[in-house]
């Protein structure tokens, strides 16, 4: 029997970085290979302006969008446009400013009239909703309160400042200052501050802040000498002729706009690393500015949005055109041992309809006085820098280089997935492992050649390649009558590899049998197998367990299993319940016992007549005593009445909205694992916050803002159930509020 071998590995864009590449791109930070491409990105002659306008999205993802030359800003219910309904039956912008009021929904009338605007240009909308507008004719930045509908503050700059452009990333808001050529830090409730520019940077035109809070800055927009600036150590600046604007899609791709009508151009960007990403198509951008859209259903990418004679749109990605046939040479692979019989190449890859991959090798003992073939860098990598190239391995020799026609060997599609054991692809993963014989003399040294081919529409992806050392002595094992012969040796072993490969991996499979025992590495198909050695169902609706906000659902399966004989120690029991509960939802749960609550809780010592209680706070939150009067309550009731109010009764309190199969299955570990003859109530953030008659703070309230509820959308909400009208106002800020105008007592 055999045994899972020692194998070389190339892996992750560092390593991948390090081999020859010849007509094909390696994306840096998912290390993945293909072929290279071109797309059919659009041109322009049209001029660029070097000051464009506006635009940002609030928390309701309303559109506003400033016109300098006409001196205002619009508001657009965006989420209402229809893309494919004639332009007559689209909502149109409407004037955020306007002097009287208007029927229309979604108007904005400011109930404390500032002066008209003169030259909006930026805008910027921060976390609590407060419309930022760079002012640039007249110096200033004004703040507008969306909610309350009143100007919050005129930030004054100095003369000649020229605020032309603004980015929000939380309450912080960037300003690029033309004029002063700076960039500042203010909020709402703050005085700019200076914002340290790159060693180099000295003219900002427009800025752009990401998720994570990565600042770009755009450098001498509008003209050929435009250029992209990072303030992240590390981040290299390049150049962008005739650029724009910028804009974030995610904390690492970046968009840069150009002239009207041009094609966006997108860079994937970190310290020491820069991609060059297929182009966006903007049919008809004005050159005016781009906005990132509001991502949907928790993406950490969003689309990008411009504005067109015709209205606002989004970008969509450019055609690619892939090379026909591209290569990648490896760098030496070190078996450690002379004479090495290499067994089989495992590829991870996605290889669609209309492409393949073929293979070719050498091996060799010693090439160290060969010449050996350049380490050309991928295409579409514009920038990359190598850790230590010293420790790079050698490419092999020139000469040796396979020619045109030479890498002809095919690869196999594995119908038993991967031959590491026990191991599984993460969720939509979509590559798959291919095999195929090293078809080469023996060596130590080992140089691979892949051949990706295509059709110019399609191209395969590799991901990782491994090659397992050395191979079965299989040959060894049967009389040497079958082995004489060189050919028939070389095709004995290669036809041998199939069944050895089998018999190693079950045996390999068998050597790792632990794994199976383990939660956190047991393969999901196993799990429930797993669970049933100490008696626990497994509910396959645990793998949806909730998450934060904006975050795909977690699993939960293994969490439980790795503490499921503490839980069943506990079981009944309330420290046991609380526990198990937790590890679904993934949030602190409080259990109340009705029994807690059952009377005073104080022990009266002699005779001191009938008991009252008179206590009341607040409306609707009580300690005692009856709602809406002050006049003492005697303590009533039987002991029968308490027992059946409060005996073998509790609560859970799960301070999170749970959606209805995840609200069923905490009913159900519920059912299961509570005492049999208790009765039960589930109190959630969407059934509200109650337990008995009263509320109890920091355990059945929680005072603080939640996001169990959202603003009221006309025709798609219901009153009181998630959706509120309004909020708060702003409070009152010292030294610098009026008392009657933007601070209320009371």
């Amino acid at each position: 029997m055999s045994e899972l071998r020692p194998f070389a590995l190339v892996r992750s864009g560092d390593q991948w970085i390090r081999c020859s590449f010849d007509a094909t791109f390696l994306d840096l930070f998912n290390g993945i290979v293909e072929l290279a491409w071109t797309t059919t990105t659009v041109e322009s002659d049209a001029p660029a302006a070097p000051l464009g306008a506006g635009l940002a999205f609030d928390n309701e993802c309303r559109l506003y969008h400033s016109l300098p030359d006409a001196g205002r800003v619009e508001r657009l219910l965006w989420a209402a446009l229809d893309p494919s309904a004639p332009a007559a039956t689209q909502p149109a912008p409407v004037d955020l400013f306007q002097a009287a009021s208007s029927q229309q929904v979604g108007v904005f009338t400011s109930s404390s009239p500032a002066a008209p605007l003169d030259t909006p240009r930026g805008l910027a909308v921060d976390v609590n909703d407060r419309l930022f507008i760079a002012e640039s004719a007249t110096d200033c930045i004004l703040v507008f309160d969306l909610w309350s509908e009143r100007l919050l503050e005129r930030t004054h700059l100095h003369a000649g400042s020229y605020p032309s452009d603004l980015a929000a990333h939380g309450s912080d808001v960037y300003a690029v200052l033309s004029g002063a050529k700076q960039v500042v830090r203010l909020t709402a409730r703050s005085t700019p501050s200076p914002l340290t520019l790159p060693a180099g940077c000295t003219q900002p035109s427009r800025i752009a802040v990401s998720p994570a809070g990565h600042i770009a800055i755009l450098e001498q927009a509008g003209t050929t000498g435009a250029a992209v600036w990072f303030t992240d150590a590390g981040y290299k600046n390049f150049p962008v002729a005739l650029a724009t604007d910028l804009e974030w899609e995610s904390d690492s791709v970046l968009v840069v706009a150009r002239q009207p009508g041009a094609d966006f151009l997108r860079y994937e960007v970190a310290a020491g690393e820069m991609d060059e990403l297929p182009s966006l198509r903007a049919r008809g951008y004005d050159g005016l500015g781009i906005v990132a859209v509001p991502p949907a259903n928790g993406s950490s990418s969003r689309r990008i949005g411009y504005w067109t004679a015709n209205g606002f749109r989004t970008a969509v990605l450019a055609r690619l055109v892939y090379e026909r046939l591209g290569r990648v040479t490896t760098f030496r692979l070190d078996s450690g041992a002379f004479q090495t019989v290499w067994g089989r190449l495992f590829l991870d890859a996605c290889i669609p309809d209309g492409s393949e991959v073929r293979v070719h090798y050498i091996a060799l003992d010693e090439a160290d006085d060969e010449q050996e073939m350049l380490r050309a860098p991928p295409a579409n990598v514009a920038l990359a820098t190598i850790l230590r190239p010293d420790l790079s391995p050698p490419m092999p020799p020139a000469e040796l280089a396979p020619g045109a026609g030479e890498v002809v060997q095919a690869l196999h599609r594995r119908e038993s997935g991967r031959e590491l054991p026990w191991t599984q692809p993460a969720a939509g993963d979509n590559f798959v492992t291919y095999e195929a014989p090293i078809n080469a003399p023996p060596g130590r040294y080992l140089w691979v050649t892949l051949e990706l081919r295509g059709n110019t529409r399609v191209s395969p992806k590799i991901k990782c390649l491994r090659a397992e050392h050395p191979a079965h002595d299989y040959l060894r094992r049967l009389p040497k009558t079958f082995s004489r012969d060189e050919n028939a040796a070389s095709f004995l072993l290669r036809y041998l590899a199939m069944f050895e490969g089998f018999l190693g991996e079950v045996e390999a499979r068998s050597a790792d049998r632990d794994l199976l025992l383990d939660a956190r590495s047991a393969p999901d198909e196993v799990l429930p197998w797993l669970a049933s050695f100490v008696g626990l169902v497994m509910d396959e609706r645990w793998a949806t367990a909730p998450a934060p906000r904006g975050q795909p659902p977690v699993d939960a399966r293994r969490k439980i299993l790795e503490e499921v004989v503490w839980l069943f120690r506990y079981r009944g029991t309330l420290p046991g319940l609380k526990r198990f509960i937790e590890l679904y939802t993934g949030i602190p749960v409080v259990i109340i016992e009705h029994f807690r609550l059952r009377g005073l809780g104080a022990a009266v010592l002699g005779d001191t007549g009938t008991a009252s209680s008179s206590s009341v706070v607040g409306y609707g939150f009580r300690v005692g005593g009856a709602v809406a009067t002050d006049t003492p309550t005697p303590v009533s009731g039987t002991l029968a009445d308490a027992f059946r109010t409060h005996a073998h009764r509790f609560t859970a309190i799960i301070p999170a909205a749970l959606t209805t199969e995840q609200l069923d299955v905490v009913n159900n570990i519920i059912l299961v694992h509570r005492p049999a003859h208790t009765i039960f109530d589930v109190c959630t953030v969407g059934a509200g916050m109650r337990v008995g008659r009263a509320l109890l703070l920091e355990i059945s309230s929680v005072i603080g803002p939640t996001g169990g509820f959202s603003p009221i959308q006309l025709g798609g909400s219901a009153l009181g159930r998630g959706t509120i009208i309004g909020r708060p106002g702003a409070g009152g800020r010292l030294a610098s509020s009026t008392l009657g105008q933007n601070t209320i007592v009371g």
